[in-house]
């Protein structure tokens, strides 16, 4: 790992380096990529975690101060307190009513309606989506419940949100390589430095690293950075670019 840190800092700080990586093997370049979008999948996991643990702790109290005890079994909703049981915010309402007064979201743009038999859910004046009851079996939604529910779904989000960052980062910093080898292709042919493609691969690969890191500091600390994805695309130019540059051999002095 330390040759890996050492090669995220030399990529970043040191044009130089850019001459020995594009003669570096193909299994060293792809090993040090996904090392490097797993340093920043954790990176982002670990946000997300934390907000959505946030979030999540939130939810759960306002649900412990506000939601009466809802017991499911066989599909069929109770609740022991008086029906229709109504919250209201400024754009949001949350309904309880299995008695069948009310049964549907038509007269609110935004909002959840617990019936007898299913769970409603509109969002901002679109389709109404309609979920049956009988697909949760058996259960009682009280305290013990959500205190439990808020111990242990980070530990079952965790591993699928880490599997798709981890496969949505690679698969668009592949695809960016790829894409912005043009560039590259194109300051070689200019700057003469008669480079083959898989060593153009192997700068792309590395010269990346300042805007991938970049990207996800920003993600990280959440702060907003106006036309951000115009730094992005500027800075692995210019990477690319002197990078190629560096990388032209210099002809032999004369005697």
């Amino acid at each position: 790992m330390r040759g890996f840190f050492s090669d995220i800092m030399k990529a970043v700080s040191e044009f130089k380096f850019y001459k020995q990586a594009k003669d570096f093997q193909t299994s060293r370049v792809l090993k040090y990529f996904f090392l490097m979008v797993l340093l920043i999948t954790l990176a982002l996991v670990a946000r997300f975690t934390y907000d959505m643990s946030r979030g999540l702790d939130m939810a759960v109290d306002w649900s412990l101060e506000n939601l009466p005890a809802i017991e499911i079994e066989n599909g069929t909703a109770s609740v022991d307190v008086k029906e229709p049981y109504m919250l209201e915010g400024d754009d949001f309402v949350f309904i309880i009513d299995t008695t069948g007064g009310i049964t549907s979201l038509d007269d609110y743009e935004t909002g959840i309606l617990l019936t007898k038999n299913e769970i409603q859910y509109k969002e901002g004046g679109f389709k109404t989506e309609r979920y049956d009851l009988s697909r949760f079996g058996s259960l009682r939604i009280d305290e013990n419940f959500l205190k439990a529910l808020r111990k242990n779904i980070m530990w079952i989000i965790f591993p699928f949100a880490l599997a798709i960052i981890f496969v949505y980062i690679s698969v668009a910093r592949i695809l960016h390589v790829f894409i912005f080898s043009l560039i590259s292709l194109a300051a070689s042919s200019i700057a003469d430095a008669k480079l083959t493609y898989r060593q153009l691969f192997n700068i792309g690969i590395y010269a990346i690293t300042p805007s991938a890191v970049l990207g996800a500091l920003v993600a990280v600390i959440g702060f907003n950075i106006p036309h951000f994805v115009i730094l992005y695309i500027g800075l692995y130019t210019a990477y690319l670019i002197t990078a190629v540059m560096n990388c032209k051999e210099k002809p032999a002095p004369t005697p």
